[in-house]
Parts: structure tokens; C-alpha cells; sequence
């Protein structure tokens, strides 16, 4: 796959595009699986009308397990993209696996990187979301810029492991990835913070459109009374629109990656 010849989002974005190509057949499904885990607690605690009817011991263990499958697919999609993108390919059920063996790993990163939220969250939690609470998430969203690449990292060092004629890579650390991602960021926050914000603006257009598409769609089809087949059916249907972006997310981060990686070793 070709890799970015600058920093530039337009370069960056258009390198991306053959990835994602190359990796939708394959990584689509693995997608659409992992958005509708996500998605599943939040259901069950609106099916179960009351909260505290809802976040129950049962709720609280399917929220782990939706979890854990959610990491683990992203994992498998993020693995089958960076192993594309060096030229190689890999078994599905390969990259599920390394991803499973990730996840606890992922997680604690995961964990790390929310604790610049934490301030504004407390402020929501005690005073509402109003204008000290959105200075104090933008400002952390600025800050995790510096970990964006840190999955990536972890992923690298997985696929690194696996190669025989490969050199040992660094221990699979949540605390090493994060380091490699700061490495990479430092000193080009400003190109980092302009492929972030581009990707993010082309997320939002394509949620928009595809959610506009489906307003009318539904809006034509009328106001029939669901069932639990035609709900089941309009949340899978959702989660294969919300699969896309998330492939294409991966594949721009994981060119980016390429990216930023070739111009820290560049003299």
C-alpha cells in the first residue's frame, strides 16, 4: 500500500483510500459485529425502562463481555489493516485470536487515555455539561491527540512478534505504545491535530448523509407498528452504517501511522 508522501490530511487521506478498499470485503463484517456489541448495553438499559431496574449485576456483566468483543474485533480489523498495508496478509481467525490475547492490554491503554477526561466528567456529573465542562473535554480531546497512535503501537509490536525473520519487539505494554505515540506526535502536534480533525469532519458528514438517507427511507416505508424482527433488523441495519466509518477510520489512522513513522526516521 502506498504510504503518504507528507503530512499534508489531503495526502494522507488519499493514501488511505486503496487500504480501504483493500480491507472492507474483510474487515466490514468484523466492524459491523463490533459496533453492535457497543451498542448492546445501551439497548438493554432502554428495553428495561427504569434505571435502576437496569444496571443490574446481569447488565453490569454484559457491558464487560460487549466490551471485551467490541476491543476484540476492533482489534482483528485494526491487525488485518496494518498487515495489508506492510504487503501481507493474514488469517481472520489469527487476528481474532492476537486481538483476544491483546484485549486486557487495550483495555488498561484505554483506561489510561480516559484520565484526561476525568475532570470534565466530574464537572458534568455535579453541575451539567455547560460551558466549564466543554472547555475541560476539548482541552482533554487536545491532550489524547498525543495517544492516538498507541493502538496502533501495540498492534505493530503483535505483528512484529509473529514474524520469524523479524527482530524481538518491545514487550506488549500499554505504557511502551504510549510512548511510541508521543515520540511520533511530538514535534508535529499541529499535522496530527489537522489529519484528526479532517477524519473526524469526514466521519460527520457520512453519518450525517447516511442518516438523512435513512430518515427518508423510514419516512417512505411509513409508520408501521415494530416488531421485534423489523427493530432487530433496523439495529443491525445501523450498525452497517456505522461499520464504514469505523474501517475507515482504521485505515487513516493506520497510514497515518505509516506516515508519521516515516518522518520520524527521516533525517
Amino acid at each position: 500500500m502506498p504510504v503518504a508522501s507528507s503530512l499534508v490530511p489531503r495526502e494522507i487521506l488519499s493514501a488511505a483510500w486503496p487500504l480501504f478498499k483493500a480491507c472492507l470485503p474483510v474487515c466490514l463484517p468484523l466492524a459491523v459485529v463490533g459496533v453492535a456489541a457497543g451498542a448492546t448495553p445501551g439497548s438493554e438499559a432502554a428495553l428495561s425502562g427504569a434505571r435502576s431496574a437496569a444496571y443490574t449485576r446481569e447488565w453490569w456483566g454484559l457491558t464487560i463481555a460487549s466490551g471485551l468483543l467490541t476491543l476484540i474485533c476492533y482489534g482483528a480489523v485494526l491487525r488485518q489493516q496494518m498487515a495489508m498495508a506492510q504487503g501481507r496478509r493474514q488469517a481472520v481467525l489469527e487476528s481474532l485470536r492476537e486481538a483476544a490475547m491483546d484485549a486486557p492490554f487495550v483495555a488498561l491503554l484505554l483506561i489510561v487515555l480516559a484520565v484526561p477526561l476525568v475532570p470534565a466528567m466530574l464537572v458534568t456529573a455535579s453541575q451539567g455539561f455547560g460551558p466549564v465542562a466543554a472547555l475541560l473535554t476539548a482541552g482533554a480531546c487536545l491532550l489524547l491527540l498525543h495517544g492516538w497512535f498507541a493502538w496502533p503501537a501495540l498492534v505493530d509490536a503483535q505483528l512484529r512478534r509473529s514474524r520469524a525473520d523479524a527482530a524481538p519487539a518491545r514487550p506488549r505494554a500499554p505504557l511502551a505504545a504510549l510512548l511510541r505515540s508521543l515520540h511520533l506526535v511530538r514535534g508535529r502536534w499541529g499535522a496530527t491535530a489537522m489529519v484528526a480533525g479532517t477524519l473526524l469532519a469526514a466521519v460527520l458528514v457520512f453519518v450525517l448523509l447516511t442518516g438523512i438517507l435513512m430518515g427518508v427511507v423510514m419516512g417512505l416505508a411509513g409508520q408501521a407498528t415494530p416488531t421485534a424482527g423489523g427493530l432487530a433488523m433496523s439495529r443491525w441495519l445501523m450498525a452497517l452504517v456505522l461499520a464504514v466509518p469505523v474501517v475507515y477510520g482504521g485505515a487513516v489512522t493506520v497510514t497515518a501511522w505509516r506516515a508519521f513513522g516515516a518522518a520520524a526516521t527521516s533525517p
